[in-house]
């Protein structure tokens, strides 16, 4: 018996049978690459989260530290030398009575924050100021010097009992400074470098678009320089917990806004939006409350601050986290 081969008929069924299965097995490669896109992109939301919430804490707990003397027995040494970013001049950086200072979001820039001191800024984000002697960076009499500016040139010389004194090694005369009072680490008499940080919000473009990222301005040898930190950090919010009776114990938490007294402030509430770096199948319609009269969400929501239409499909976290100014608290 001669062997049959195959019908036109059952060639094309065979053709067709064999193309859906090719589809189908496209469509679940295609969907198992998105599952596995946004997976990491939610690995990399998380570790985002991580490392923002890290830096808050590490700059608020040292926030208003000045070599063991009270922010009042501070004082500044009269200077020439020009520092700053735009308006963000050295008057506005040697400000030991503001160890902490927070600015509500606004269209263009943080309310009171100096024109000049941000760029690129995420409108609506709040920005907090911190300002502090370095616990763990210290200078040597011996090793104080007018090239000496790595980091920044602004310093603290602090003595317990005898005060602090800020200045800037580049103007200052270093004898005289040496003298009073003398000594050094033997002698309880330390010489930190100034720290500030100001947290804010700024936009990065890391070649594919705008991204919103967690930046900081911070002093860096002459000048102050803005670092991005973390980026898909999205909306940020501080609240600010207040002692009005001087008990050491929070009272209520108040908004940048409404506080007079910024050193009856013991505690910061910090909350912000991370979001993932991949657009999911989802439509994100969640209202997010950062603080207890703000919140966030899509742009037809109640919110004030509120995220596009078109970024509806990225993955959030709501993060909110609570830090002591553990130089503020007696005891």
């Amino acid at each position: 018996m001669r062997p049959r081969g195959f019908s036109l008929v059952e060639l094309m069924v065979t053709l067709v049978v064999a193309l859906l299965l090719l589809v189908g097995i496209a469509r679940v490669f295609v969907i198992s690459k998105q599952s596995y896109r946004v997976q990491e992109s939610t690995s990399r939301m998380q570790e985002n989260i991580r490392v923002a919430s890290d830096y808050f804490n590490r700059y608020l707990r040292q926030a208003d530290f000045w070599g063991g003397v009270a922010s009042t027995e501070v004082r500044l040494r009269p200077g020439t030398t020009a520092i700053g970013k735009g308006s963000c001049t050295k008057a506005w950086i040697m400000n030991p009575a503001e160890g902490l200072l927070g600015y509500a979001g606004a269209a263009s820039r943080p309310v009171g924050m100096p024109a000049g001191c941000l760029t690129r800024y995420v409108s609506g984000s709040d920005a907090l100021a911190v300002r502090f002697a370095s616990p763990d960076d210290f200078t040597r009499d011996a090793a104080l010097s007018r090239s000496a500016v790595e980091r920044g040139p602004l310093y603290l010389r602090a003595s317990l009992g005898h005060g602090g004194l800020l200045f800037d090694v580049r103007d200052a005369d270093l004898d005289d400074i040496r003298r009073s009072p003398p000594g050094g680490p033997e002698s309880g008499v330390f010489n930190y470098k100034l720290k500030i940080a100001v947290f804010h919000l700024q936009t990065q473009d890391f070649g594919s678009g705008p991204v919103p990222t967690l930046a900081m301005l911070e002093l860096d040898r002459s000048s102050l320089t803005t670092v991005q930190l973390v980026d898909g950090i999205e909306m940020l919010a501080f609240s600010f917990g207040v002692d009005s009776n001087d008990d050491q114990q929070v009272d209520r938490y108040r908004e940048a806004a409404d506080i007079s007294d910024w050193r009856q402030v013991l505690s910061v509430r910090v909350s912000f939006i991370a979001r993932g770096d991949e657009r999911d199948n989802l439509v994100d319609t969640q209202e997010y409350a950062l603080t207890a009269s703000r919140c966030y969400g899509p742009a037809r929501s109640r919110c004030a601050s509120r995220y596009s239409d078109a970024d509806a499909r990225f993955q959030r976290r709501l993060v909110v986290q609570e830090v002591q100014l553990r130089n503020r608290v007696r005891g």
